[in-house]
């Protein structure tokens, strides 16, 4: 597991970002994109959209709002269950 970390500023963890969304989220997700990556958008502004979709917030700086992002990645990474998913997928 990770190790402690003190934000600056309130933070979700981890955990609570991890819980499941409502079916009517999710059936959207299904039907649009999330913004691509080559986007024509600088990459501060792109951080923001990604952290807003996620519920993450950002504040001045963007080093504790990537790091929350970063961790939800590794956790969705490490998690047994998504993995199963992810192999049973086409």
């Amino acid at each position: 597991m990770f190790e402690q970390v003190h934000y600056s500023k309130s933070m979700p963890d981890v955990e609570s970002l991890m819980q499941v969304w409502p079916e009517e989220i999710e059936r959207l997700l299904k039907d649009i994109s999330l913004p691509p990556a080559k986007i024509d958008l600088d990459l501060k502004d792109y951080v923001r959209i990604v952290c807003a979709i996620l519920d993450i917030p950002v504040y001045s700086s963007m080093c504790e709002s990537l790091h929350v992002l970063f961790t939800l990645y590794s956790e969705f990474r490490n998690n047994q269950h998504f993995r199963n998913n992810a192999n049973q997928q086409p």
